[in-house]
């Protein structure tokens, strides 16, 4: 269980170069490309907003993510950046029907956010992650990519569909034999 959760961390936590995607920029790996049917960029004082809405999808370097919206917000590197112009990513929200997908493993949720600068990503709405060695569900799933860590939490105690749930493969029959030694 330790392996398949410390796997987990470190797919979700390979979303990040989403939000920073200078190996792109030094032809490390493909680019990160976002489409959308409608995209509006609001400029404020010390941020630039993105919104992406309808039919978002997000491909780059070994991963694919979709959803119905997503909002990305960036600090402006300077006072004389560009309005639009990306900046450094704080945050990336996904929200509506949530999957990302990469190497084999498979996240969905009805929310996700990322904050790069601290290596942090939060599945919430009913997540789930799925990879060959098993399945990893909670009300809210919180990894660490610095720590290396997952954390995974359950609902409130009168909710029992909510608790941290970790699904494996079947190890097979164990159990004593009736006549044997």
């Amino acid at each position: 269980m330790k392996h398949l959760l410390s796997r987990t961390c470190l797919f979700l936590l390979g979303l990040l170069p989403l939000a920073a995607s200078p190996l792109a920029a030094q032809g490390v790996g493909e680019d990160t490309v976002v489409t959308s049917d409608k995209l509006e960029m609001v400029g404020k004082d010390e941020q630039n907003h993105f919104f992406f809405q309808d039919n978002v999808v997000v491909t780059g370097t070994n991963l694919k993510a979709t959803c119905d919206e997503m909002t990305v917000i960036a600090s402006r590197v300077t006072e004389q950046a560009a309005v639009g112009e990306l900046g450094t990513i704080t945050s990336i929200t996904l929200v509506g029907h949530v999957v990302i997908e990469q190497s084999g493993r498979r996240a969905e949720s009805g929310r996700a956010e990322i904050f790069p600068r601290e290596g942090k990503v939060v599945l919430t709405e009913d997540p789930v992650v799925y990879d060959s060695e098993g399945t990893v569900k909670g009300e809210r799933i919180e990894l660490y990519k610095n720590e290396k860590k997952a954390r995974v939490f359950g609902g409130a105690k009168n909710e029992p569909g909510k608790r941290p749930t970790v699904t494996l493969p079947s190890i097979g029959d164990m159990g004593y034999k009736e006549g044997s030694k």
